[in-house]
């Protein structure tokens, strides 16, 4: 049934963009992408159940459903409906780096803190020092390298190695909830991924600031280090504004919680952007202090838990959407490299931090799948690397976009078996601390 009414769907979906209006047919205007936005919602819904039915992840549904239905498959939702759908992509990240940031207990994180630090100073910078030597290695399968001294090349793949390390708290976060999974490796896992992520857009700053010199291109050093300061400090200051608002909020006010949150994520990824901020510095930020500082750490992650479930469903569809299937075109072989050698080195680093940190055996054995995931970190990195090195950009924006295609696909699977045979999978609902409730539910609604 579930599959029928998918068929239904598209097909009315098909009919509804034949018969609009012209003005309206690219899905541009508001009636195109209202439209867009029910029917990624529907389809992704059903293919979430109907992927969980078959031991998949949910997430791993609504990822396919946007690559079916997007401009480079079946073609039902445009690429201008996307581009206005895209303001779910921000709130989504900001509501995922909120839940993270209440996740981030002080007393409860702290026996996993050793565990956490080697991971990130083991596995997730030396996984940034292999990827790099193994673009640089194979400079030869991709042709932007052809033109560039051997300095260059360097840089290069130095700025290529750090943004093909970027991991994806949302996946882990979708994860979690959908395998109501609770232990250390779920916890160690996001106290990782969310404090790497800072530490790779640090990085990502300063190597790609210093690979421009290598091109001719003058870089203040004083301007980058200002620049990253209103970047990291601003951000942090504005969490921290953001915090006490949310805090005061669910302290003096009774109703309209789940409201006022989505507001707040909405103005902390959009306003945020706009000046410069990082909106998944400023949720993390607000999220730690909401639930560190107050006694209403757990009602915002209620609230999140009841307002959330559309965002996100929209959100991984949109990104299946806008995965780049030309890119495994042009650069297939390198990326799958590329996604080996990523995925071999967090497996193999990990045990080697976990010894290190004499952490216990499942986080040594299961805790790298954790790390595997990618979304829209490295996408937005992509990007940005397109913009500071336009000549190398197309291509070598594509190889990053085809790497991260492959691991929305992969590694969400590897990650669901690790936390079923990590004995951490159903965890939460067995013994359910009140401090711990409210991960977002994506695997909340019916079966269908």
């Amino acid at each position: 049934m579930r599959v029928f009414l998918l068929i239904v769907f598209a097909g009315l979906m098909h009919a509804t963009r034949s018969f609009a209006p012209q003005a309206d047919a690219g899905g541009a205007g508001a009636a195109g992408t209202a439209v867009a936005f029910g029917y990624l919602l529907l389809s992704a819904l059903f293919a979430g159940s109907i992927f969980k039915s078959f031991g998949l992840p949910r997430l791993t549904g609504y990822l396919v459903t946007g690559i079916v239905a997007g401009p480079q498959v079946l073609g039902l939702v445009s690429m201008p409906a996307l581009e206005n759908l895209e303001i779910f992509n921000g709130m989504a990240i900001a509501l995922i780096a909120l839940t993270a940031g209440a996740e981030l207990g002080v007393r409860e994180m702290k026996p996993l803190l050793r565990s956490i630090f080697w991971l990130i100073v083991v596995a997730v910078l030396g996984v940034m020092g292999i990827l790099s030597l193994t673009i640089y290695l194979c400079r030869d399968l991709l042709p932007f390298f052809d033109h560039l001294t051997m300095i260059q090349a360097v840089g290069v793949a130095a700025v290529l190695g750090v943004t093909m390390t970027a991991q994806s708290p949302a996946v882990v976060i979708a994860l979690r909830s959908e395998m109501q999974a609770e232990g250390p490796v779920s916890r160690t896992v996001l106290g990782v991924v969310v404090l790497s992520d800072l530490v790779v857009i640090l990085i990502f700053a300063v190597v790609s600031s210093l690979t421009r010199t290598l091109f001719g291109n003058s870089a203040d050093a004083l301007e980058t280090a200002g620049r990253l300061a209103w970047e990291i400090l601003g951000s942090v200051g504005a969490g921290v504004l953001a915090g006490l608002l949310l805090g005061g909020f669910f302290k003096y006010v009774k109703g309209g919680a789940a409201l006022f949150v989505l507001a707040v994520a909405f103005v902390m990824a959009e306003v945020g952007q706009r000046i410069a901020f990082d909106p998944l510095i400023i949720a993390c930020t607000a999220g730690a202090l909401v639930r560190n500082a107050t006694s209403f750490g757990h009602k915002l992650l209620d609230e999140i838990e009841g307002s959330s479930l559309a965002v996100y469903v929209v959100f991984f569809a949109v990104t299946g959407a806008t995965i780049h299937i030309d890119a495994l075109r042009m650069v297939g072989i390198p990326a799958a490299i590329f996604v080996l050698v990523r995925g071999t080195g967090f497996y193999s680093l990990t045990w080697v931090a976990g010894a290190l940190a004499r952490a216990p055996l499942p986080i040594r054995k299961y805790a790298g799948f954790g790390l595997m995931p990618q979304a829209g970190l490295a996408l937005a990195l992509a990007l940005l690397f397109s913009r500071t090195f336009p000549d190398l950009g197309v291509t070598a924006a594509a190889l990053v976009l085809g790497g991260v295609a492959i691991n929305e696909m992969v590694a969400p699977v590897l990650y669901r078996i690790a936390l079923v045979r990590s004995g951490e999978a159903g965890a939460a609902n067995a013994d359910r601390d009140p401090a711990l409730q409210g991960v977002p539910a994506l695997a909340s609604e019916g079966e269908g």
